[in-house]
């Protein structure tokens, strides 16, 4: 057969058609991305020995791997192998000398035995060569620099690397180096920005690399993309780099210890798109070098020391979508120019912002807006809920109070709404339930009064809720391309190039009595609602036991009653429940053990009574979930279900013996009472049965009264 190409890469692969070793024409294979498995040792022999570009990448390989099973491949220049399964084990193999000269290599998870394959000390054309999570250690192999002079991108990420060392003399040709996720310990190179001018993306992200950024980078005019975050680099920003990098496009120094002060007016950063600068110790006030560059797209100085108050002038940077400045010593108002801006990001939170909360944000393309920990006061804007695409509202830990939700757009797509730690006062108003498409609400620690809304149970929770996590992605594109080997193939050296984003989306919410947070795909299935530490009173709602999809619900520190219904089992999701410091009363319900996600479970401190169930995973609940019930007994608290039923019964045994003796006392006093009367009256018949002086008196003495009587009622009838 005459094929030359063969593509059949991202199918569900399992083997190679048998047909393979009869294409002996056969220039281009590529099996990436599928699901082909057995020992390479046996199957890479088998291959065409025609191949010039062999992809083997993305598989299920396993066993072992020797480079010199490729010695009848004399032609092949691009060659790509990982599995998805383990590691691919290999051995040094200094004999072999290989018959090909690559251009392209492409390993990951090899398990090199800690150094560069050997058989690359005789390749001296490569132009790319990519090799992750192999193990690798010792130093950056400045030889193969050395030895291709065609070299344009080296990528060894995810290895062991320990030292950067560099070539002695300039290298033209390079304009792509990637060692970041390494061990790399000492100080940048004093002389990187000469040796390596031409580069266009570098990258020492996340090793050990301390000291100062060295001027000569300045020296980089092409350089588009540096990422050096994750470091211990201190000191501050080179005037030459702010000057002479003005090809910059993308520049993240994330989480070092850099300090001074950033963008001063004669910064030449024209073409900068992407800056993180969070998480260094920058200070001082914000100056305007940065209204240099032309398109910023995303500022974020988060995690620093900025101080006074935020520059009109940042409402005449016009592309900017992202402005992240959470955790500075900001102050003051924020200045009405942000309304020209078309943010999607705004997160302000952790500063000494005061005032009201802003009017004037262009809400068209809002996405997120964050003021958690100011000092914002006032009501919240009705405007902020009528946004059609914003979808984290987060204004926790302000002194904002008044009536909320006055005007609520029936298209919100609010999926996040955390007001905790304010100063609201009112009831809770139940055109709150029209947020229909809400996943997370906290209310907790304010003065809300009255009854818990019961249109909370319409609310979604889980059914309509659209979180979207929102991720910036940073691309870079391919540098150098070219065809091969005929025009139907495209072969490049990208190598995945760009920054690897991390979704802006990040909510942090109570549950499990600890703040968890909450990003990326996790943020779409979290649904809590939090009423805690407020004045609400009566019963909770039946309603609110039918969200089937909440995953967290508290209402501790109220003052609501009535009991824990059996519906309770209806929560099939909840995994946290908190009504502690209530004044819940009657049986916990055996229907609890149903809720077989359910890790965290408090009703302490109620008027809660009988028998606790502990069967199932209740079992893991501690005796702290039902401290402060004085009636509730049996496991895990002290306090004996037995001892407390036996007591009950030898109390009412007692009650009834005393009432069995009350009734004998009585039959008792009538007889004897009785017996006493016959007795007194026996005794005086008697008495008076005898002559004698004293029964002639007592008769006398009868007579005359009788005789007083008659002549009393004589008179009377006269009359």
């Amino acid at each position: 057969m005459n094929l030359r190409e063969l593509d059949l890469s991202s199918n569900a692969l399992t083997n190679t058609p048998y047909c393979l070793a009869n294409l002996s024409r056969l220039r281009t294979l590529d099996l990436s991305e599928n699901k082909i498995s057995g020992d390479l040792s046996s199957f890479v022999p088998g291959l065409p020995s025609t191949l010039e570009y062999l992809s083997l990448f993305d598989n299920d390989f396993n066993g072992s791997f020797w480079f010199s099973s490729l010695a009848n491949h004399t032609r092949l220049t691009v060659f790509k192998l990982s599995t998805k399964l383990g590691t691919i084990q290999t051995q040094a193999e200094s004999s072999w000398l290989p018959p090909f000269q690559l251009k392209i290599l492409k390993l990951k998870k090899f398990n090199l035995g800690s150094t560069i394959p050997t058989f690359l000390a005789h390749q001296h054309d490569l132009r790319s060569i990519h090799i992750t999570y192999s193990q690798l250690k010792g130093a950056f192999p400045v030889w193969l620099v050395k030895n291709n002079t065609r070299l344009a991108a080296i990528r060894l990420t995810n290895n062991l690397l320990t030292e950067l060392r560099l070539p002695s003399r300039l290298v033209h040709g390079l304009n792509f180096l990637d060692v970041s996720c390494n061990r790399i310990y000492g100080s940048l190179p004093e002389d990187i920005g000469i040796v390596f001018p031409h580069l266009r993306y570098m990258n020492f992200s996340s090793n050990h690399n301390h000291g100062t950024i060295p001027s000569s980078m300045g020296e980089m005019k092409s350089l588009e993309f540096l990422d050096m975050s994750d470091n211990r680099l201190y000191g501050q920003l080179p005037n030459t780099f702010v000057r002479g990098c003005y090809s910059l496009s993308v520049l993240k120094l994330s989480n070092n210890q850099l300090q001074g002060k950033v963008f001063p007016r004669h910064a030449n950063l024209t073409s900068l798109v992407w800056l993180f600068l969070n998480g260094n110790r920058f200070g001082g006030s914000l100056e305007q070098g940065l209204l240099n560059s032309k398109s910023p797209r995303l500022l974020d100085i988060s995690d620093n020391s900025f101080s006074g108050t935020l520059p009109y002038w940042i409402g005449k940077i016009s592309g900017l979508s992202f402005l992240l400045m959470r955790g500075n010593k900001l102050k003051g108002q924020v200045p009405h120019q942000l309304q020209s801006l078309q943010l999607s990001v705004v997160d302000m939170s952790h500063n000494s912002f005061s005032g009201s909360i802003p009017r004037n944000f262009n809400v068209s393309s809002l996405r997120e807006l964050r003021l958690h920990s100011n000092e914002f006061m006032g009501s919240v804007p009705s405007y902020l809920f009528k946004a059609k695409g914003l979808q984290v509202l987060d204004l926790r830990h302000n002194r904002i109070s008044g009536m909320i939700l006055n005007t609520i757009g029936k298209t919100s797509d609010l999926g996040v709404l955390l007001l905790g730690n304010n100063s609201f006062q009112t009831h809770i108003p139940e055109k709150i339930c029209q947020l229909s498409n809400v996943g997370l609400l906290d209310l907790s620690h304010n003065k809300f009064k009255g009854a818990i809304p019961s249109c909370f149970g319409k609310m979604s929770f889980g059914y309509n809720a659209i979180i979207n996590p929102y991720d910036y992605s940073v691309g870079f594109s391919s540098f150098q391309r070219w065809r091969y080997p005929s025009a139907l193939y495209l072969v490049d050296t990208q190598l995945e190039l760009g920054l690897q984003s991390t979704p802006a989306t990040t909510v942090n919410f109570l549950s499990k009595s600890r703040y968890e947070t909450y990003q990326g795909d996790i943020l779409r299935y979290m649904y809590g609602l939090d009423l805690s530490s407020n004045q609400l009173s009566g019963e909770i709602p039946v309603e609110v036991w039918d969200l089937k999809n909440i995953i967290s619900l508290n209402f501790s520190s109220n003052r609501l009653i009535g009991s824990i219904p059996d519906c309770i089992s209806n929560l099939k999701s909840l995994e946290s429940l908190d009504l502690s410091n209530n004044k819940l009363h009657g049986n916990i319900p055996p229907q609890l053990a149903d809720l077989n996600n359910l890790g965290y479970f408090n009703v302490s401190y109620n008027d809660l009574s009988g028998e606790i169930p502990f069967k199932a995973h209740l079992v893991t609940f501690e005796a702290t979930s039902y401290i402060g019930n004085d009636q509730l007994c049996g496991l895990p608290t002290n306090k004996s279900c037995k001892t407390s039923k036996e007591f009950e019964k030898q109390f009412k045994e007692e009650e009834e013996e005393e009432e069995g003796d009350g009734v004998i006392d009585m039959v008792w006093l009538y007889w004897t009472s009785g017996a006493v009367f016959i007795s007194t009256s026996l005794v005086l018949f008697a008495s008076l049965c005898i002559d004698s002086r004293w029964s002639r008196e007592w008769f006398y003495r009868v007579d005359l009264f009788i005789h007083r009587l008659q002549s009393f009622k004589g008179r009377f009838v006269c009359k």
